[in-house]
């Protein structure tokens, strides 16, 4: 309910919102990162005077295109509109399972901490090359701040089980920054790439905005696997200050700039 209200507390006037789509930043955290940014082709995502700043909306800019929400790597972007129907409003989520929804598919809609919450119907499905899908759900007007997913029934019927896939392996994303799959992680290792900077050298995996704060503890446990001792006789990276982007200002410093 927390992040919820700060939702609420940051949407676009009710003017705005009757006009046409609108992109829903719930990113709280303070971390280098920027994709939004550098992903909208309309200036509708403030400039960052810091990497680690908030990300923030300028919705006389914004057209709901949703290109943020491809590029971020946290899925943390949402498109809402308000004017889908006059009792139903599409929620554009991110996706990055499979299989896919089919258009006109009923599925179970979901909230932040993944609770059912309603039915919605499926009314579009985009694919992207990086493997970000977005999925439109149409949801009664009173769940347009709340849904925030899908939960959709696998079954052989919708292709799940059309193919073997190997334990742990395929579309299964590890290193979001730089979209690198569970199958190319262990196929990198199995091409003889046994240490962390190996494996950094062949995928640029931990390369990205993040700088590998979800994707190391990962590719630790594929390796210790692979060699067959304990990750900390592996050794991990080694972090250097400074460990978060500064400014020129403060290095030389200057703390007011």
């Amino acid at each position: 309910m927390e992040v919820e209200q700060k939702v609420r507390e940051r949407l676009p006037s009710p003017k705005r919102r009757k006009q046409g789509p609108y992109a829903v930043f719930e990113c709280f955290q303070s971390i280098p990162c920027n994709p939004c940014y550098t992903a909208c082709k309309f200036g509708a995502v403030k400039p960052l005077t810091d990497i680690n700043d908030l990300p923030e909306v300028y919705y006389d800019k914004c057209t709901g295109c949703g290109l943020c929400m491809t590029a971020c790597p946290g899925l943390a972007v949402f498109v809402i509109d308000e004017t889908y129907s006059e009792d139903k409003t599409v929620v554009r989520i991110p996706y990055e399972f499979l299989p896919l929804p089919q258009v006109g598919d009923t599925v179970d809609a979901v909230d932040r901490d993944g609770q059912v919450v309603g039915k919605a119907q499926v009314v579009k499905v985009q694919k992207f090359p990086n493997k970000t899908s977005i999925v439109s759900l149409a949801v009664d007007n009173s769940l347009a701040q709340t849904v925030r997913g899908m939960k959709l029934a696998v079954t052989e019927g919708n292709g799940a089980f059309s193919a073997p896939r190997c334990k742990g392996c395929g579309e299964s994303i590890v290193c979001r920054c730089e979209d690198i799959s569970m199958e190319e992680l262990l196929k990198t290792i199995g091409d003889g790439n046994l240490t962390l900077n190996e494996v950094k050298l062949a995928t640029r995996a931990s390369m990205g905005p993040c700088q590998g704060k979800t994707c190391i503890s990962l590719i630790m446990k594929e390796l210790s696997t692979a060699a067959g001792k304990p990750v900390e006789e592996l050794g991990g990276p080694r972090y250097r200050v400074p460990v978060k982007p500064v400014t020129i200002g403060a290095i030389r410093g200057d703390r007011s700039k």
